[in-house]
């Protein structure tokens, strides 16, 4: 990338694109930590993103798109790839309409940019007395960054209230693209016929008119499960997915590791799928523990943990 570093950073200038060089990513990671980041890009709209997705593909440069950082651990102490931050833009929530359905309420379907937080659009629809994201309670981070990994509970994901996503690939084409070329899978999307790297810019979701009881009920039930996790300390969620049969948590919990500290980084005693920062954890803490959660896992049980956060 250094080559092009500085074409790209007069590209960004000639176009009005806000840019940062040497930026700490602390900010930019739920779990408060990481290195240097060379360049961060914050387009802010589509316009924006056309330009920096079409400096990108003229270069070949590799790049990584983050929303809040939620899941995502910046491991190195410099990160040379240029990262593409939604936090700025995409802010759109909007409702679209509806249309009549069975047992007379009604379907609603809203348009939710990529920027915009789940926790935004379940406020939004308890406002408006819209059921159908109760799920999304405790869910932190942005919808892009949601919809990319599928995020939901055992009951739901975000794959099952999706009627359709807009896209801008790396070529800078704008598309539409409906629920049936969308296939979701867990913490994954894939577009059917899709070869090109591409940036999700907003979605539209369907909802359905309801009682506002009926909604604080069904959050209740997420309310109450969320309560056996660290929801007010610096993590990155769930680190491991689960195996077939049984919860990493309780894998991670019964080779005695849950409260387990590396350098500032620790097993969460209330939760053993949570890594943790009490405030000075490193990125290395953090994959350290993560390398001997797995190893331990596999001496001890037979059973290899995968990650389901992003490690960049």
């Amino acid at each position: 990338m250094n080559e092009n570093k500085a074409a790209l950073i007069r590209s960004l200038k000639e176009n009005s694109i806000e840019f940062l060089e040497n930026e700490p990513l602390r900010s930019y990671s739920s779990i408060k930590a990481g290195g240097i980041a060379d360049l961060i890009i914050f387009p802010r709209n589509e316009k924006e993103l056309a330009v920096v997705a079409s400096l990108f593909n003229s270069r070949s440069i590799k790049f990584f798109v983050t929303g809040k950082g939620t899941n995502t651990l910046f491991k190195g102490e410099r990160t040379r790839t240029p990262i593409v931050s939604f936090r700025k833009g995409f802010k759109e929530l909007k409702e679209l309409g509806g249309r009549p359905i069975t047992g007379g309420d009604s379907a609603v379907e809203l348009k939710v940019g990529s920027g915009v937080l789940l926790s935004q659009v379940l406020n939004y629809a308890i406002k408006n007395t819209l059921g159908g994201c109760e799920f999304f309670y405790g869910i932190p981070g942005s919808f892009g960054g949601a919809i990319s990994m599928n995020a939901g509970s055992k009951e739901s994901t975000i794959g099952s209230i999706i009627k359709g996503i807009r896209i801008l690939t790396q070529n800078g084409e704008e598309l539409d693209i409906d629920r049936k070329d969308i296939e979701f899978s867990y913490r994954k999307l894939r577009i059917k016929n899709m070869k090109l790297k591409f940036f999700i810019t907003s979605s539209t979701i369907r909802l359905y008119r309801t009682q506002r009881k009926e909604i604080f009920d069904k959050i209740k039930i997420f309310k109450e499960r969320k309560s056996s996790q660290p929801l007010g300390e610096y993590s990155l969620g769930c680190i491991f997915r689960n195996p077939p049969g049984i919860p990493a948590g309780k894998i991670i919990d019964e080779i005695g590791l849950k409260g387990l500290f590396r350098g500032g980084a620790r097993i969460s005693n209330k939760h053993a799928n949570f890594i943790v920062n009490p405030g000075m954890a490193s990125s290395s803490d953090i994959m350290e523990l993560i390398r001997i959660i797995q190893e331990r896992s596999m001496l001890e049980k037979g059973i290899r943990l995968r990650t389901e956060i992003k490690i960049v």
